[in-house]
């Protein structure tokens, strides 16, 4: 039988931090709601100084960072769940795939009718095949997540290789096509996102969607999500969270730690001279380089440092702040996105390329007080929020 975790057999910190690496998804994903997306890259390095030092603190510490975070923490959660589940892998599967069906048709509804920039579809995708690798040694477990997060690299070397070929544009030219038919070629981005007309925000949240595919393809974000979960997979299966003893790479977090912020560092420099994070140049895999390797390196060093001060009572007090927030993350996904559609879109206020990016931190803290404050309040009255509790529901039903 499988059965729900109790609320006392959760772990708090796990929570804190899903909803500590809360804050750094929406810090990111507020530089497209502002308009960074509608930017060229000549019209980037000439921001206002206030603009772009934000805009490279963001580089720096932010991006690339905690979606990985989440996705480690992703990779944890199925192996809290298998070891649940006592080793009944037919049972555990069918669970597990009903579980990732639920959060397909959340993100694919996300995708089409809120924001292309949807995650939740990528990692249910990603999410069915970590069922797979259940029963690979720790080891094997290690060597495949690294194994995973080199090819990004090597699919950077092949499409700069073969950028002239055809296939790299066909997802493009049919959907320019497509907009061409419509009679919305001539529509910059930006003239699409706030406009009045809400088909005209609608079609180019859809035509940004459909491009999304070719673009994880091209960037490699496919073995890197997967990578990230199974190191997350690989810390809770050989750390699982045990207060006598700890996973010697979680130990070391102080290294990774400085060798992701240094390496960010030259990260955020590329992105600050060059005002785009992807070129098919020897400068570009130069970067490319650079991001693949600080990003899992900060993210393993910013939660081995969160788990670490977790052990200090003191510190603990403040950094369970975020545990309402965390256990209720995918509800606060959603609602970060919606809001961001509203303000920033056309169906609302329309205000992208009308704030400064200087401002993006606070309404990033803005946001995010307002959600905790909204998640106290109804974690106050129920277990969960709202879509965990549908996705629970669902999930479990007949097991």
């Amino acid at each position: 039988m499988m059965k729900p975790t109790a609320y006392h057999e959760r772990y708090e910190q796990l929570d804190a931090l899903r909803g500590f690496a809360l804050f750094g998804i929406l810090l990111a994903n507020l530089c497209s709601f502002v308009g960074l997306s509608t930017l060229m890259p000549h019209e980037i390095i000439v921001l206002p100084s206030a603009d772009r030092t934000v805009l490279f603190f963001i580089d720096w510490a932010v991006e690339g960072k905690f979606y990985s975070i989440f996705s480690m923490l992703f990779g944890m959660g199925f192996a809290l769940q298998w070891m649940r589940a006592d080793d009944n892998q037919k049972v555990f599967a069918a669970f597990w795939f009903r579980r990732m069906r639920f959060l397909l048709c959340l993100g694919l509804l996300h995708m089409y009718l809120v924001w292309h920039g949807d995650i939740l579809t990528l990692y249910s995708l990603m999410g069915m095949l970590l069922i797979f690798f259940v029963n690979f040694s720790c080891r094997a477990l290690l060597l495949t997540s690294i194994t995973l997060l080199i090819l990004p690299l090597i699919m950077h070397v092949v499409v700069t290789i073969t950028q002239d070929n055809v296939f790299w544009s066909i997802a493009y030219d049919a959907i320019m096509s497509w907009r061409n038919t419509l009679g919305y070629g001539d529509l910059s981005l930006l003239e699409m996102r706030t406009s009045d007309n809400p088909l005209e925000v609608y079609f180019i949240n859809i035509f940004s969607a459909l491009g999304r595919p070719m673009s994880y393809l091209q960037t490699g974000r496919l073995p890197q999500v997967l990578g990230m979960f199974m190191l997350g997979f690989y810390f809770m299966k050989s750390w699982r969270l045990k207060h006598d003893q700890s996973n010697e790479m979680i130990q070391k977090w102080h290294i990774f730690l400085i060798l992701g912020a240094l390496l960010s560092l030259g990260y955020a420099w590329t992105k600050l001279k060059s005002g785009t994070p992807y070129a098919l140049d020897g400068f570009g895999m130069v970067q490319a380089v650079i991001y693949h390797i600080s990003a899992p390196c900060f993210a393993l060093g910013i939660a081995g440092a969160f788990m670490n001060f977790w052990k200090n009572e003191k510190i603990q007090k403040s950094l369970t702040l975020f545990v309402p927030l965390g256990r209720m993350a995918l509800s606060n996904y959603i609602i970060q996105n919606t809001l961001g559609m509203l303000i920033f879109f056309g169906y609302g206020l329309a205000l992208m390329r009308q704030i400064p990016f200087a401002y993006i931190p606070v309404f990033a803290i803005c946001i995010l007080f307002a959600q905790w404050l909204l998640s106290t309040f109804w974690l106050s009255r129920f277990k969960q929020g709202p879509l965990e509790y549908l996705w629970r529901k669902y999930s479990y039903r007949d097991f």
